[in-house]
């Protein structure tokens, strides 16, 4: 287990197949960031791994970068905790990308309810 910080967001390793990941406040998230996490979340884990996303905080992802975020393979699943109205906005348009298609991901704005469901 453990925390480890990148250039723009905390992962937080919650057990030996899922981390929690809490994007920095203002952050803009690029393709270049998306490579750096994926490169972070294979060194941490060997094989399927599912993801909370935590935006508590208030950060926009370009397009290609959302678009390319859910292409690693070995993600299994991957819980949204929007905990206010704008997140969850935000969180639901994310879902809609075609590439989210594919995945098995969900919404939620309570984080015991996304915990529960990635178990």
């Amino acid at each position: 287990m453990g925390t480890h910080q990148i250039s723009f967001a905390k992962v937080e390793v919650l057990s030996n197949d899922i981390a929690e990941i809490t994007v920095n406040g203002g952050a803009d998230i690029t393709l270049d960031m998306v490579n750096e996490i994926h490169q972070l979340l294979l060194s941490l884990f060997s094989g399927s791994f599912s993801l909370l996303i935590n935006k508590t905080n208030s950060y926009s992802t370009q397009l290609d970068a959302l678009i390319h975020f859910g292409t690693l393979p070995p993600i299994d699943k991957i819980a949204i905790y929007a905990p206010n109205k704008l997140a969850k906005m935000s969180a639901d348009f994310s879902a809609t990308i075609p590439s989210s298609a594919v995945l098995n991901i969900d919404v939620f704005t309570e984080r015991d309810d996304a915990l529960a469901w990635l178990r």
